[in-house]
């Protein structure tokens, strides 16, 4: 027993050691999301109201779409000055815009400008911060968008008590802040590991599982105006509870979490938030602010993981794969609030119920479908395999993730497993995964006995055989 206490305390020593290691500028979605909750979630700006939220969504899309498919010309989106400049210009100015006409001119026309402006310049900060998890192996993505999320979550909680002067002033401001934590993010990143320019006969994977996943959850949100309402502190305990679940299952030694138990609490959560949503069911807006908040926060970093892993073992571009994942994301969003609102106006409250209903049961339909067919993170999420470029890079990846799956490796031993494939040393695979030296090593002679080999060699022969 006392072995065993001694371990743990051992173990979060080290871990301490290298969380306090990590860049701050790591943490930078962060920012970003607190800036984007300025404008709709503290009733602060007279006249923003859920339509005006929309449209903002809908400038996310469509930019998001149209850098999409440019990616090839303007890629690495991070190092692109014209696009840092573009980014930083229009959540700069939109900001403003929005500022003067909510509080000095109050027009309406003049809010929609500044949400379209501040809308396509986000659209292109979420790319580069795509770039940035695509450069990184899926167990940092984890840690350090789990962590980014919750400290956005808290700065959103202080934000709840300022008057509206000084959520104007850190509208003006973050967005800077998070243009330049991108850049000290790309930076600190080895350069082999940074995000190459695709040639313009690149191919496009489209992993269509991912995005019709997000799809449907994003429409049921924008079916209810969800994204819409009033910041409440069920919203913020959701997000903070399951963002803090994640951080420390990443960096715990417990069986309990692996990649999966992201997506398995991202659906019940999403489910009886969804479910809140009639007035008939008695209970507190503030549980379904919370189980809503709390299941498409899981489930958007489990996207981001899918993607940002799609990146990083094939190479695929961050802003083509993110762009369309987004672009989709945010229309349908809209189109889920235009098919909800047309209901409420002209519809029974117990057709509207039915409705709920329905999309209750697609919603639970999708989830295990996807789920049931791509089981894994390492999984194919609906990309043809002659799609990708690369082709003895996608067969050592994928090889090793169906060995991973017949052989019963746990999912950190698979990314032991890819990392050694890789050629990753010990102690590079102990700086990627936040284990200590000894503990990669048990990782790899676990891998060797479920393999039934007794070294490297062998394990390259086995995967290249």
């Amino acid at each position: 027993m006392a072995l065993v206490r001694s371990s743990t305390i051992s173990h979060w020593h080290f871990v301490w050691k290298r969380l306090y290691a990590i860049p701050l500028a790591f943490f930078g979605v962060g920012t970003y999301r607190a800036w984007l909750a300025i404008f709709f979630r503290y009733n602060a700006y007279p006249g923003i109201g859920t339509f005006d939220y929309f449209i903002f969504e809908g400038a996310i899309g469509v930019v998001s779409l149209v850098l999409a498919l440019v990616a090839t010309r303007i890629t690495p989106l991070w190092s692109n000055k014209k696009a840092t400049v573009f980014t930083w210009l229009a959540m700069t100015i939109g900001s403003a815009v929005l500022a003067i006409a909510s509080f000095i001119t109050q027009s309406q026309y003049a809010v929609w400008a500044g949400l379209v402006l501040s809308g396509g310049g986000l659209a292109s900060l979420i790319l580069m911060w795509a770039e940035f998890y695509g450069s990184l192996n899926p167990m940092r993505v984890a840690l350090y968008h789990a962590i980014a999320l919750f400290l956005g979550e808290c700065i959103k909680w202080i934000f709840m008590g300022m008057s509206a002067p000084y959520l104007v002033f850190f509208s003006l401001i973050l967005p800077s802040i998070s243009i330049v934590q991108v850049k000290l993010s790309m930076h600190a990143i080895p350069e082999l590991d940074l995000p190459a320019k695709p040639h313009e006969d690149s191919k496009k994977p489209f992993p269509w599982k991912p995005i019709l996943l997000m799809s449907t959850c994003t429409f049921s949100g924008g079916f209810g105006g969800i994204p819409g309402q009033q910041l409440l502190i069920g919203n913020v305990t959701g997000t903070v509870f399951v963002t803090a679940l994640v951080a420390v299952g990443v960096l715990s030694r417990a069986k309990w979490f692996n990649f999966d138990t992201i997506y398995q609490l991202a659906f019940p959560f999403i489910t009886v938030g969804f479910m809140l949503l009639p007035a008939t069911f008695d209970l507190s807006g503030q549980v379904r602010a919370f189980c809503y908040d709390a299941g498409y926060s899981m489930l958007s970093m489990f996207i981001m993981l899918i993607m940002s892993n799609i990146t990083y073992r094939f190479g695929i571009s961050a802003v083509w794969l993110n762009g369309i994942e987004r672009g989709v994301r945010y229309v349908v969003e809209v189109l889920g609030w235009l098919t909800g609102y047309t209901l409420v106006r002209s519809a029974s409250p117990q057709t509207t119920q039915a409705v709920v209903l329905i999309i209750t049961i697609i919603l639970s339909i999708v989830f295990i479908a996807v789920f049931h067919s791509e089981r894994n993170l390492s999984a194919r999420w609906g990309i043809r395999l002659e799609d990708i470029d690369d082709q003895r890079k996608k067969e050592r990846e994928l090889t090793v993730s169906d060995l991973s799956k017949k052989r019963g490796l746990t999912p950190r031993e698979e990314e032991v497993f890819q990392l050694v494939m890789r050629g990753d040393s010990i102690q590079r695979i102990s700086e990627e995964l936040f284990v200590s030296q000894g503990t990669v090593k048990a990782h790899i002679n676990h891998i060797y006995r479920k393999l039934g080999i007794h070294s490297r060699q062998e394990m390259l022969d086995l995967v290249e055989k």
